[in-house]
């Protein structure tokens, strides 16, 4: 058997969003049924200071050795990262995604993904012409469910779609 592929991520931002990302990310993959991929945490930067990023990594319990950045710039040019997960408000991704590729740093941007149709096309350019993957962070497209909705579409089984009404709520009651 192969050793599995490393992918070494860099954390663009320090808020709950990154701090969920971080806490799966760092599962041991062998929880999920997986054994070809394995993922680190090489680099966390935040915008206000390097202790900011420090005090992340602890509370993330990230293993020993990430570097902690008190700005996005060092971040993006750490040799030892090779995707970025953005997790700025969504009002920076075009900025801080832009930094990641222009670096020529893979990655991952937090949802939503631009304010924009013109500032999603070109990253997209950028990635394209960098030869880099960039994608929007819709973790919902990988559950088994919605795998299995999508080939049962795909195969004709459920007939032609007309309408899909969905509620992605976590169960709040919305009357409170």
């Amino acid at each position: 058997m192969s050793s599995p592929y490393t992918v070494r991520w860099g954390i663009l931002a320090t808020g709950m969003i990154a701090d969920l990302f971080v806490k799966d990310l760092i599962l041991d993959p062998s929880t999920r049924d997986v054994s070809d991929v394995t993922h680190e945490v090489k680099a966390v930067a935040s915008s206000s200071s390097a202790d900011r990023a420090k005090k992340f990594i602890e509370e993330c319990k990230v293993p020993e050795g990430a570097a902690a950045y008190g700005s996005y710039e060092e971040l993006v040019k750490d040799k030892n990262v090779d995707i970025v997960y953005v997790a700025t408000p969504h009002s920076h991704h075009y900025q801080n995604t832009m930094l990641c590729l222009e670096a020529g740093k893979h990655v991952l941007c937090e949802k939503a993904f631009t304010t924009n149709a013109a500032q999603a096309k070109k990253l997209i350019e950028t990635a394209k012409a960098k030869n880099l993957f960039l994608m929007e962070a819709v973790w919902t497209r990988f559950f088994p469910l919605s795998i299995q909705i999508r080939k049962f579409i795909e195969d004709g089984n459920l007939g032609a779609v007309h309408r899909v009404i969905a509620d992605n709520s976590f169960g709040d009651n919305v009357e409170e």
